[in-house]
């Protein structure tokens, strides 16, 4: 098995093709979702039941206590709401209980400042940068992108990729050699699918 582990997931439950029943009701995606796949990214203001998720979660690691396979959720920071001190305050207020059961994610163009980064104190985060960002936290470079965080890293992927473009994706940026969380932003089921299968038959 390789040091690198990739939990496979996409940015929103809206998913295009058909992966849900038609006569799912809508409040039951998540669960129906992460069946499936073990990752998933959300903006952090999302109109999703975020209260509801969070419960899901909590109740999933109570059942697989002794499973390292965990589901992890992603929630997003626009740049303008992460360098808006005020927003930022109000929109982490909402989630500040659960703060355990999900990560911080924001792709940046420079260091946040320490206003921010005492905001975030206490917060799951991880940044995606072109530039190394040198604030102190775990960085490593995946595919020409810095990745710094604090428990492990978040890499966004926004290409939609065939089968032999997936398999060479996958091995460039296998070189971060810990468990990663990466979101296929906009790719469907069949691509999701098609991603976890082969990290799996690549020892990922």
């Amino acid at each position: 098995m390789s040091e690198t582990q990739f939990l496979i997931g996409r940015n929103g439950l809206d998913l295009q093709d058909d992966f849900y029943p038609d006569d799912l009701p809508s409040e039951w995606r998540f669960d129906y979702y992460s069946t499936l796949f073990k990752a998933l990214s959300l903006p952090l203001d999302t109109d999703e039941d975020l209260e509801q998720i969070f419960e899901e979660i909590q109740d999933s690691k109570e059942e697989s206590e002794e499973s390292e396979e965990g589901f992890e959720l992603i929630l997003s920071i626009q740049n303008s709401q992460l360098i808006n001190t005020k927003k930022l305050k109000k929109l982490l207020d909402s989630v500040a209980d659960y703060t355990q059961h999900f990560t911080l994610f924001c792709e940046v163009e420079k260091p946040p400042t320490k206003e921010i980064m005492q905001i975030l104190k206490g917060y799951q985060i991880c940044f995606q940068s072109s530039k190394a960002l040198k604030i102190g936290l775990q960085e490593v470079v995946v595919a020409g992108q810095y990745l710094s965080f604090n428990r492990q890293p978040v890499l966004y992927a926004s290409q939609v990729l065939d089968e032999k473009q997936i398999r060479n994706y996958l091995e460039t940026v296998a070189n971060v050699k810990t468990k990663t969380i990466l979101i296929c932003q906009f790719a469907e089921s069949e691509t999701l699918n098609k991603v976890r299968i082969i990290a799996e038959l690549l020892g990922y």
